[in-house]
């Protein structure tokens, strides 16, 4: 298994990741692709697949300043899930950004939100892979979410800071990210 920049090495895979970025991401969740593929050029995000033998099971799009790193979007492939690819996918995710602060979002725990037990198990499915929780939580762009790193640690202000550095001030003011409770 292995990760490919879609605007390197992984150039044929470009079409679907777009596709699947598309189908497993909500509009209101999605960045523009253009705007992703132009900051992956200016350095400031990467956009990979996951392939295996030349087979595509899924995508991961990073922000990246400095030693953090940011995971924004990871899906795998409808037909690859359920097998175990998502796991060995994040192990190989956190091998490549060993040695660096690598913060995850996860949408809050809410029994009353209408996807509660997908939260329920993409939070189990992330702390089974090793990550932890940091207890900083975060409204970003009107939904809450759970801010999870491999050592458990995050201040707020590099999370703040990775955001500002990647999507400009402009960006940063339309995502207007809030630190909150862990309560609400």
């Amino acid at each position: 298994m292995e990760l490919q920049n879609i605007q390197k090495e992984g150039k044929s895979y470009r079409d679907k990741v777009y596709a699947l970025y598309h189908q497993a991401f909500p509009e209101i969740e999605r960045k523009p692709f253009e705007l992703m593929e132009e900051l992956s050029l200016q350095g400031k995000m990467e956009i990979l697949a996951v392939t295996e033998n030349g087979e595509f099971l899924g995508l991961a799009v990073n922000m990246m300043d400095g030693g953090t790193a940011l995971l924004d979007y990871f899906a795998i492939a409808p037909e690859r899930r359920g097998g175990g690819v998502g796991s060995r996918s994040l192990k190989l995710l956190l091998e490549h950004f060993r040695g660096q602060k690598y913060i995850f979002e996860i949408e809050k725990q809410d029994a009353a939100a209408d996807n509660a037990e997908e939260r329920k198990r993409r939070k189990a499915f992330y702390l089974r892979n090793g990550l932890k929780e940091t207890g900083v939580f975060v409204n970003v762009y009107g939904t809450d979410f759970e801010l999870i790193t491999p050592d458990g640690s995050l201040s707020y202000e590099t999370y703040f800071r990775i955001l500002e550095d990647v999507l400009g001030k402009e960006g940063t003011e339309i995502l207007n990210p809030v630190l909150i409770s862990a309560e609400g």
